[in-house]
Order: C-alpha cells, then structure tokens, then sequence
C-alpha cells in the first residue's frame, strides 16, 4: 500500500528523532553551503520605486505570487505547514486587490501553491496531492473566476523520478511558464523533513515539444545556478530574461540574500552571470513579471509576515 507523502515525511521524521541525526544531517548541509560574497556581486541599477501591494480583506502571509497577464487576478500561497493553500484576490488598482478565498480545485491535504499563468488563462502550479504515487508534482489547469478547472500533470520528462534515498525527497516545484507557453522554468531541490533546507536547489528549464515539456541542457543555466540555493524563477516573454531567488550563507547563517537577473542574446544560448537588483531590500523571493513586464512582483518579511511588493523598470530592454 503507498504511503502519503506527508505520511513518508512523518515516518522520515520519526526516524531521525529517534536515531539522533537531526542536527547532523543540518550541519552537513550548512557545512556545504557557501558564504555569500557581496564584493563578489554584480549590481542591476534598472529598477526603481520599491512599493507595498495591499490586499484587501486578508491579513494572513501572501507569498510566492501569480499575477495574470492583465494584471486582472492575483494569485499566491500562504505559509501553513505543512499545508499549504492556494489563494486569489482581484484586482482595485494599480496597487490594491481585494481577497476572494481559495482556489477551487487546488486545496489538498498536503503543498497546493506557487501559481504561475500563461497568456492562454492557464496555470500552473506546485502540488504533492499525487507526489508519493506517481512522482509528479507541477501541474496545470485552467483559471477561471476562482476556480482551477481539470487539473492535470505537466507532461515532460520535468518530474524528479527514482532519486529518492529515505529520508531525502526529491522535487520539481515553483514552475513558471512563459506567457506563449514555449518555456517552463522551475525549481529542483533534495528536501529532508527536519534539515529546514533544501540542498541542493537549482532551477531547470523546459521547451514545449508537441504536447510534452522537454528538458534544456543544463549548460543554459551554468552561469545562474550555483553552489548557493537558486530557485524560484521566473521568465520573460521572449526566453531571453531570468529573475530568481537566492539564498546563502551571512555571517554563517542561512539567509534570503536578495532577487537575481540574468540575460541571453539567444534562447540557444546561455544565461550571463547574473546580477542583484539593488532596489529590492529585505529578505525576498519568488519574483514574477507583470504582464507588460515593467513591474516585478515577489513577497518580503514586514513586520512579522511577508506580503507582496514591487519594483519599476526604469526602461524596457530589448
């Protein structure tokens, strides 16, 4: 009989607890993980005018947000654990939306969250509900007035199969798709039930090949990914811009370092060493792209919760 995957993460936890490896296993992943290098960073000066997004009528954490190519829908995630929710507010103005509830369709026992449209009102999104039976954890549907009608796998060879070793877990999660829906970006990570850090974590990306995802060469993405935690991505248009999150160690402590961008001449070609944008402040993740992809989205810690903001372009890039 299979197992949950919350079920398998219980007896992982056990496990550990009762063979005292709790903070070993922690130690092993801290003593791999790098010490961020500010002097080592390059800095992005193209954005500007860091600014609180309000929703209405919600007062829990919004994090890990979704927003529709009209600027129409907000869609995020809450910060339960280990179950966490997916969430849509619609839209006031230019920096207020107004909550609706949750995502029908979307809310299982177990992760249901990190939305991301396309141009073609569908989304996709992170969920475990099937994890432990059939390895596959993006998904998409399509989006309608709150509701995710017929949720289904993404197809591709994009799924993290056959690599688990007990208690380690590895996932694909935080998908993002291009809005003509050619590319997927999404994260990869090695998760451990009481390590509270996923090591290591990188993003991969995917081309549309008929109905099926398949994945790029990993050289596309040597210059972004590093020996720190590299995740949560998101994509421009036309392939040839990257933002994403990062994570490192300051002063020998795990932290949120800030929003990374990278470009390529060619969607052939690799990623550039990517660069911090020096407008975002504070511990942040999980950017996305407005729709005319002049304004980026993503949550930040605010007294004591994360909420969304953004930052403006100064100019387009072509």
């Amino acid at each position: 009989m299979k197992k949950s995957f919350i079920a398998v993460m219980a007896i992982g936890i056990l496990a550990i607890v009762v063979f005292g490896g709790v903070s070993m296993q922690r130690e092993a992943i801290l003593d791999q993980l790098p010490e961020y290098e500010p002097r080592n960073t390059i800095e992005n000066h193209q954005w500007f005018s860091e600014e609180l997004i309000t929703i209405l009528e919600y007062s829990a954490d919004a994090m890990e947000i979704g927003i529709s190519p009209d600027d129409r829908y907000l869609l995020f995630n809450d910060r339960q654990k280990p179950n966490k929710d997916m969430h849509w507010a619609a839209r006031i103005d230019a920096k207020t939306y107004k909550y609706q509830g949750k995502v029908a369709n979307t809310v299982t026992d177990t992760v249901d969250g990190t939305p991301s449209f396309d141009g073609q009102g569908n989304i996709f999104f992170t969920t475990l509900k099937t994890r432990a039976e059939n390895s596959k954890s993006l998904y998409k549907a399509r989006f309608e007035d709150g509701v995710a009608h017929d949720p289904v796998p993404v197809a591709g060879n994009i799924h993290v199969e056959n690599r688990d070793q007990f208690p380690n877990v590895w996932i694909s999660l935080d998908p993002d798709i291009s809005d003509d829906g050619r590319f997927l970006f999404y994260s990869e990570g090695r998760f451990n039930p009481l390590v509270g850090l996923p090591y290591p974590f990188n993003i991969r990306g995917a081309e549309r090949v008929g109905d099926a995802f398949v994945k790029m060469d990993d050289r596309i993405l040597a210059n972004v990914n590093s020996h720190l935690l590299d995740y949560a991505p998101t994509i421009s248009s036309d392939g040839l811009e990257i933002f994403f999150s990062r994570i490192g160690k300051v002063n020998g402590i795990p932290d949120m370092i800030g929003i990374f961008t990278a470009r390529r001449a060619n969607v052939t070609q690799p990623f550039a060493a990517p660069e911090r944008i020096m407008a975002i402040t504070g511990k942040v993740e999980a950017p996305v792209l407005s729709g005319d992809e002049m304004r980026l989205y993503y949550h930040r810690m605010d007294r004591g919760r994360f909420r969304v903001y953004r930052v403006t372009r100064r100019e387009r890039v072509d």
